[in-house]
């Protein structure tokens, strides 16, 4: 019986043998790599901890350093209030408007308070308080992703499945979004009131824009006219539906039938049809008269805080705002923990000196 038995190949065997000694040489290295990082990672860890230790005390000076000049800051400075408006952009005029900001922080940067005050049709005086403007979406990410989607469907299938919601926010600019939240920071407090039409004046005055508007209107119009007429076409349609139905009613024995569109319906048919046919087209004009709305102007405000300026005890790091007391503390802490970096780099560097 032994003789009938399939020969075990010896070749084979010592073959998976080395296979798995391969694969266990290598799931070593791996691990062994892995700890290697996280070994480094904590000598580096310790090396900082020490570093910190042994330099506490001029850490701890420059952060105390700094906390005082951020008393003094809040003491000595000129108070700045910001106001701001949520505005909501009915055409595309997100670059204009940025770009008109921008142009505006320019002036106040280089002091030409003269043609700011032209720009902004206020008194010279009134433009020495001005401190910036800004501008940024007030939507957050849910309701980006909800733009997101609506983009999807308007463009082709095959395309959007190309872009993710990654690769749209990477390719829109922030000021594209209708809603947008304009803030006005000046030592007065209530100049918000002063430029906020000026800035949508300018911004309204700009001739493709009018033009934009007035092709829309005039489309809007065009349709409205149209609808109408149908309307009225219809109106006639059903009172001759009425009359041939008041003859039948008059004369049961009579078979009449009206021929529309070469269609034998019977006229109580085709008068049902009419009536739902305008219930359509007044929606239609409803619809027409909200878009007409709509576009009534090419920038509107939302909502916005005119009447006083918040007073703005702060300034931003990191995408965070801080006190004054907190914001000069940790400027003068990293700052302080740069240079004895740097020094230290540079100490050990010299040791090379003498090979190169």
């Amino acid at each position: 019986m032994n003789k009938n038995l399939p020969e075990t190949n010896a070749s084979e065997e010592v073959d998976l043998g080395q296979l798995f000694t391969l694969i266990g040489s290598l799931f070593t290295k791996f691990f062994n790599f892995i700890g290697t990082i996280f070994t480094k990672l904590f000598y580096l860890f310790v090396a900082i901890v020490f570093f910190i230790k042994k330099n506490i005390l001029i850490l701890a000076g420059a952060a105390v350093l700094g906390f005082g000049f951020g008393i003094f800051k809040e003491k000595t400075k000129t108070p700045v209030y910001s106001s701001n408006a949520v505005i909501k952009q009915n055409y595309d005029t997100g670059e204009s408007l940025y770009n008109l900001l921008n142009y505006y922080n320019d002036l106040i940067m280089d002091q030409d308070f003269q043609s700011l005050s032209a720009g902004l049709n206020i008194t010279l005086e009134e433009a020495r308080n001005m401190v910036s403007f800004q501008m940024e979406s007030v939507l957050n990410n849910n309701q980006k992703l909800k733009v997101y989607d609506e983009f999807k469907k308007e463009i082709d299938s095959t395309l959007a499945d190309n872009i993710d919601f990654e690769k749209f926010l990477d390719n829109s600019y922030d000021y594209n979004y209708a809603y947008q939240r304009l803030t006005v920071s000046a030592t007065q407090k209530s100049l918000l009131k002063k430029v906020l039409p000026e800035i949508i004046k300018n911004i309204e005055s700009i001739e493709f824009f009018k033009n934009q508007q007035r092709k829309d209107f005039a489309e809007l119009e065009y349709q409205e006219r149209v609808i109408k007429e149908s309307l009225k076409e219809s109106d006639s349609l059903q009172k001759v539906y009425q009359r041939v139905l008041e003859k039948i009613n008059e004369n049961p024995n009579a078979q009449t039938s009206i021929l529309i569109d070469n269609t034998g319906d019977k006229s109580s048919t085709k008068e049902y049809e009419l009536y739902a046919n305008d219930i359509k087209l007044r929606r239609e004009l409803v619809t027409i008269q909200r878009e007409k709305e709509e576009i009534d102007k090419i920038v509107e405000v939302i909502s916005s805080q005119q009447d006083e300026g918040i007073l703005t005890n702060s300034k931003s790091l990191f995408n965070n705002d801080f006190g004054y007391k907190s914001y000069y503390s940790v400027i003068l802490l990293l700052t302080a923990f740069t240079i004895l970096i740097g020094l230290r780099f540079l100490k050990y560097l010299d040791q090379f000196k003498d090979k190169i």
